[in-house]
């Protein structure tokens, strides 16, 4: 029997304790601004992955929101799904990309946050398709537990605001706090995470480079500086220094101008210097790192766009959007504006161009 209609009436968390304690097997569609597919067999999850529906797959969505290929990968994905008839999944294993560990977390992981962005819904529609044995053309099957996945989604919903609060901007940085915890200590997710914070990338980048989900990746760093391992520098505002006793260190990069009468000194001969060599060499043309920097600002954009549309449904409708957002700094969106770049959405092509 099908089960059909409005989520202001049903929630998806009711809907899929139904499911799950009636052993339901079939396809559960929900009909949003981020349509998504709960696939079920005899009441556990298998998928969220429907290969009949035309819309783009949520499992390349993930990926490529949190950083797992590179550009040239995923040429290389492009290039063997155009000439073969395997599924992503298959083209993961078969090319090495992914282990099946890393795959099946990767699915699982996919399934929590689509859980928990769907329990945050209260429009749109559901319809539930019954199949009278497992549901057919589903590509790597796993198990979830409903009741499991849905009391991580109800964690997350009541700590989501904290974590906004705690990061309010994706431009924040971290640094070594007081605190330093072994790396043998830290899960794998654990230790890239780590390893992107002491970089010093921003919040935003960590999360699009963290192949983890982005309330993972957050939900890490808060505990890591509430517990004095990390310190968090807020753009413009107040750092939040680690409280703790032990060892660390702290390097401030404007110790050595705290005198006026050397900053002075220092100004003047940086100016005398560049004077020198503006008037004793030619013009060199444009820099040599300016190619490798516009590189890294188109990328910036596109992928910030790309993880605003996995999150949101859609794509922005301008860099201001995106920086609103917190996907986007607003350092970036200046600087492609002085280069002339544009971005243009095309709704009817669900695409976008940017550039000048």
């Amino acid at each position: 029997m099908a089960l059909e209609g409005q989520l202001s009436d049903f929630n998806l968390a009711e809907i899929l304790q139904l499911l799950a304690s009636q052993q339901k097997s079939g396809f559960l569609n929900l009909e949003t601004t981020r349509n998504m597919v709960f696939i079920f067999d005899k009441g556990v999850l298998v998928s969220t992955r429907d290969r009949r529906s035309r819309s783009r797959d949520p499992l390349e969505s993930y990926l490529r929101a949190y950083g797992f290929f590179s550009e040239k990968q995923w040429t290389h994905i492009e290039y063997i799904r155009k000439n073969s008839s395997l599924d992503l999944t298959e083209i993961l294993i078969s090319e090495s990309l992914l282990s099946e560990a890393e795959l099946d977390g990767a699915l699982k992981s996919l399934a929590q946050e689509m859980t928990h962005a769907g329990m945050k819904m209260r429009r749109g529609r559901y319809h539930f398709s019954p199949t009278k044995d497992s549901p057919p053309g589903v590509k790597w099957r796993y198990s979830l537990d409903v009741q499991g996945l849905l009391m991580e989604a109800a964690r997350r919903l009541d700590e989501e605001q904290m974590l906004k609060e705690f990061l309010p901007s994706q431009a924040i940085t971290f640094s070594q706090g007081n605190k330093i915890i072994p790396a043998d200590q830290l899960s794998e997710t654990g230790q890239r995470i780590m390893e992107l914070a002491l970089a010093g990338l921003p919040l935003g980048r960590i999360i699009r480079q963290g192949r983890t989900e982005s309330f993972v990746a957050r939900d890490l760093l808060k505990g890591w500086v509430e517990e004095g391992i990390l310190n968090k520098h807020n753009p413009g505002g107040k750092d939040e220094e680690a409280d703790g006793k032990g060892g660390g260190f702290k390097v401030k990069l404007s110790s050595g101008l705290r005198s006026l009468p050397l900053t002075l000194v220092a100004i003047v001969m940086i100016g005398t210097l560049g004077w020198l060599r503006w008037t004793a060499t030619p013009d060199a043309g444009p820099h040599p790192g300016q190619a490798l920097r516009e590189a890294q600002l188109r990328s910036e954009v596109i992928t910030a766009a790309r993880l605003f549309r996995y999150q949101k449904g859609e794509w922005p409708t301008s860099l201001n959007e995106l920086v609103r957002s917190g996907q986007l700094a607003p350092s970036v969106k200046a600087t492609t504006e002085n280069l002339g770049w544009e971005y243009r959405l095309n709704p009817k092509r669900d695409s976008f161009t940017f550039g000048a």
